[in-house]
């Protein structure tokens, strides 16, 4: 007797479209089938329950993918876009879009918002190399057996396999298949976020895309680029949406008004924004499976860290746990305090690797000041990094 896997015949059936997905609201979370996103924003469930724009601030279908490793390109929003460079002249490059199950799409971004493109898959871990990281007052390219050249780009042909720049000033061309990366002149660098609120879609394939406008009819996204370029998604393709600059504020967006680290044997560690504290992306291993989160605060036990309400805030919510990249022997204990006193937490705050992480919601009522404490445990120091992933307030 044949046996069909059960996403086949939901597939089929086309039923993989009607499954549940977590939506987050100002009053709470709740799963529903989400039917539609109008031209306003305003959620339509499968119910025909409205959620109007505003109200929401983040859908979630399934845990989120790491960052595409390559080919991609990174704009200095911090967006990272899996596709093939096409061409590019002064102004703006073209980038051939790969999502899967859909025809590639083009997309044009102006050169000023490109911070690197990694022509090949990305070389060496997740750490920031220093040729990437440091300022740059000419293009950087690396090729692909490790040696740079530095100078301008005057243009990109990949059906004649060619880079044109300039060095020193004088015309040089390059074989665009030997190139690795190419990073941008940072002081050329200009992009201007939108004053209002605005969308960032994860895909499947780990793209991270931000749009200024966002619309979903229950079987494809329909996303304007901030660059004007229209994007069409099929509907598994998008795993999370997330309303950026709404009002919603996460603390990674915040000054703290005190922080400091205790160490234990005369080491330090900074507080991270969004990042796990050793720099590399914040990633917790959940029962849906890992999860790389692009929101959030990476922080070592033992630290105290305070951060100014006045009030405005009715609740803190967030995802702890041990970084799955660089916590897993670790284990810590986070409590938190709202102007001095002591709230409860789930599993009274104990974080371990192999408990999971812990969903955490406090209810602020209009508290002036909100305390993290992050303490060691009996394994002391050892990989205690904790991550507290989209760890954000709701007014």
């Amino acid at each position: 007797m044949l046996t069909i896997p059960i996403q086949l015949l939901l597939l089929l059936a086309g039923g993989l479209s009607d499954r549940p997905v977590e939506v987050r609201t100002l009053d709470g979370a709740l799963s529903a089938q989400l039917k539609e996103i109008d031209r306003d924003g305003c959620l339509i469930l499968g119910d025909d329950r409205k959620i109007h724009a505003g109200d929401w601030y983040a859908i979630r279908r399934r845990p989120l993918p790491p960052a595409p490793r390559g080919p991609f390109v990174e704009l200095t929003n911090g967006d990272r876009i899996a596709g093939v460079v096409a061409d590019a002249d002064g102004d703006a490059l073209h980038l051939r879009m790969t999502i899967q199950d859909s025809q590639p799409q083009m997309l044009r971004v102006p050169m000023s918002a490109l911070r690197v493109a990694w022509l090949t898959h990305r070389m060496g871990d997740d750490l920031e190399p220093e040729w990437l990281s440091s300022p740059r007052k000419r293009d950087v390219l690396r090729a692909r057996n490790g040696d740079v050249l530095l100078g301008s780009i005057a243009n990109i042909d990949s059906t004649k396999n060619l880079v044109r720049l300039q060095v020193d000033g004088k015309d040089q061309q390059l074989e665009l298949s030997k190139l690795a990366a190419i990073a941008f002149n940072t002081d050329l660098a200009r992009f201007r976020r939108p004053k209002g609120p605005y969308y960032r879609l994860t895909l499947a394939n780990g793209t991270r895309l931000s749009v200024n406008s966002l619309t979903f009819d229950g079987q494809t996204w329909v996303a304007v680029t901030p660059f004007k370029d229209t994007v069409r998604i099929d509907v598994e393709q998008v795993v999370a949406a997330d309303v950026e600059q709404g009002k919603v504020v996460y603390l990674s967006d915040l000054k703290p008004v005190s922080y400091q680290y205790r160490p234990y044997d005369g080491e330090q560690f900074s507080l991270a924004p969004d990042r796990a504290v050793t720099g590399r992306p914040m990633i917790l291993r959940t029962s849906a499976g890992e999860s790389t989160f692009d929101r959030g605060l990476g922080i070592h036990a033992e630290c105290t860290i305070s951060y100014s309400l006045g009030g405005k805030y009715r609740r803190f919510e967030t995802l702890a746990g041990m970084d799955a990249g660089s916590g897993v022997r670790g284990e810590a204990e986070i409590a938190l305090l709202l102007d001095g006193k002591e709230q409860p937490l789930p599993n009274n705050g104990k974080l371990t690797f192999t408990g999971g992480p812990v969903p955490i919601q406090v209810n602020l009522n209009a508290a002036k000041e909100l305390t993290i404490v992050v303490r060691r445990r009996a394994g002391g120091n050892v990989q205690a990094h904790v991550d507290l992933a989209e760890a954000r307030l709701v007014p």
